[in-house]
C-alpha cells in the first residue's frame, strides 16, 4: 500500500521536491543512480558507433580488394606501355615517318603516331589515378582502423566508470532503511530524464546553436569601441544578451544567460524541469571561439561528461567572427560584470594591419 502510495504521489509532484526534502545518502544515491543510467545510455551509444565503423572497415576490404584485381590487371597493359619505349619500339615508328612518299601519307603516319602516344600517355595517366585510388582507400581505413581504437578505449573507461559508480550506488544503498522507497524515486528519475528531460535539453541546444549564429546581429557600432585603425572590443551587456535571445526564440524567455567569472551560467526551467549551464570559451584559432560544456545539471542532478560530451559533440555553440566580417579576428574574451567583451582585429588584404 505504501509503494502504491509513493507511485501516485510522484507522478503528482515533480521529483525536484523529493531530491530537495531527501535524506543527503539518498541524495547521493539518486545521484549515483543517474550518473550509472546515462553512462549506460552513452555507453550503447559508443557500440552504436562502433559497430557502423565496423561496417565502414568491412567495405572498404572489399573495396581495396576489388581496387587490387584493377590495378593488376592495369599493371600489365603499364608494363606493356614502358616496355615498348624501353625497347625501341616506339622509337622505330618515327622511321615510318621518313618513309612516306608523299606529304599526304607523312600526316596520316604522323596522326597515327600522335593517337599511339596519346594511348599510351592515357593508360599510364589511368593506372597512376588507380593507385592513387588505392592509397586514399588504405589512408581512409586507417584513419576509421584509429577511430576505433579511440572508441573502444573510451568504451573500456567509461564502462570502468560505470561500474564503480555502481558499486558504490549498491553499497550505500545497503545502509538505507527503505530502499523500496529510493528504488522508486530511481525509477522514476530515470523514467523522468528519458521522457522529458533529455527531450527538452536536445531542443534547448538545437535552438540556442542556431540563435548562436546569429549574435554577430550584435556588434552595433555603439557596442564597439576601437583603438586605433586596426583593434576593436565588442562589448555585450548581459540584458541585452537575454532581451535578443529571447526575441528570436519563446524557449529563451524561461530562461536567464549571465556573465560571471569569465563563464557563462545559464539557468532555467521547463515543464517544471530546471536546466543549468555552466561553460566558458576556449580561443581555438583567431577564427573560432569553441565553447566548453563545464558543468551540466537536470532538476539539480548533474549530467556525467559523457553525457556533456555528446551535446558538444552534437551542439556547436562556438563563435565565428567571420560572420560580423571577413577580416574579423578574435583575440581575446572576457565575461565579468554582466558583460561580454570581444577584443577584435581587423585584418585587410594585402598585409594591411599584419604585425
Amino acid at each position: 500500500m505504501r509503494k502504491i502510495l509513493l507511485v501516485l504521489l510522484l507522478a503528482a509532484i515533480p521529483l525536484t521536491a523529493f531530491a530537495q526534502e531527501a535524506p543527503p545518502l539518498e541524495q547521493l544515491i539518486l545521484q549515483q543512480h543517474f550518473t550509472q543510467k546515462e553512462l549506460e545510455r552513452t555507453l550503447g551509444l559508443i557500440k552504436q558507433e562502433e559497430g557502423k565503423l565496423s561496417g565502414e572497415i568491412a567495405r572498404l576490404d572489399l573495396d581495396m580488394q576489388r581496387q587490387k584485381a584493377v590495378i593488376e590487371a592495369m599493371r600489365r597493359h603499364a608494363g606493356e606501355v614502358a616496355r615498348a619505349y624501353y625497347m625501341g619500339e616506339r622509337v622505330s615508328f618515327l622511321t615510318l615517318l621518313f618513309d612516306a612518299e608523299n606529304f599526304n601519307d607523312f600526316l596520316l603516319m604522323f596522326e597515327f603516331l600522335q593517337l599511339l602516344y596519346e594511348r599510351d600517355i592515357s593508360r599510364l595517366e589511368k593506372f597512376q589515378a588507380e593507385r592513387a585510388k588505392m592509397t586514399a582507400l588504405q589512408a581512409d581505413k586507417l584513419e576509421r582502423l584509429t577511430a576505433l581504437q579511440d572508441l573502444r578505449k573510451q568504451y573500456e573507461l567509461q564502462l570502468a566508470e560505470m561500474l564503480a559508480v555502481q558499486t558504490e550506488k549498491e553499497k550505500n544503498l545497503q545502509m538505507v532503511g527503505d530502499a523500496t522507497s529510493v528504488q522508486s524515486l530511481m525509477d522514476h528519475l530515470i523514467v523522468d530524464w528519458q521522457k522529458r528531460g533529455l527531450p527538452a535539453f536536445q531542443t534547448f541546444f538545437t535552438q540556442l546553436s542556431t540563435v548562436m549564429f546569429q549574435i554577430p546581429e550584435l556588434a552595433t557600432p555603439e557596442r564597439i569601441q576601437s583603438e586605433g585603425l586596426f583593434l576593436h572590443t565588442l562589448t555585450i551587456n548581459q540584458n541585452d544578451f537575454n532581451q535578443f535571445l529571447m526575441s528570436k526564440n519563446d524557449l529563451f524567455k524561461q530562461s536567464r544567460f549571465q556573465f560571471e567569472n569569465n563563464q557563462l551560467i545559464v539557468e532555467g526551467e521547463y515543464d517544471h524541469m530546471k536546466l543549468r549551464l555552466v561553460g566558458s570559451y576556449e580561443l581555438v584559432s583567431p577564427k573560432q571561439l569553441k565553447f566548453k560544456i563545464n558543468e551540466l545539471y537536470f532538476d539539480g542532478f548533474a549530467l556525467p561528461s559523457s553525457t556533456v560530451e555528446e551535446m558538444e559533440k552534437q551542439y556547436d555553440l562556438g563563435f565565428y567572427p567571420e560572420l560580423i566580417s571577413p577580416n574579423i579576428q578574435v583575440q581575446g574574451i572576457s565575461m565579468m560584470d554582466e558583460e561580454l567583451r570581444l577584443q577584435l582585429k581587423v585584418n585587410f588584404p594585402f598585409g594591411f594591419g599584419k604585425k
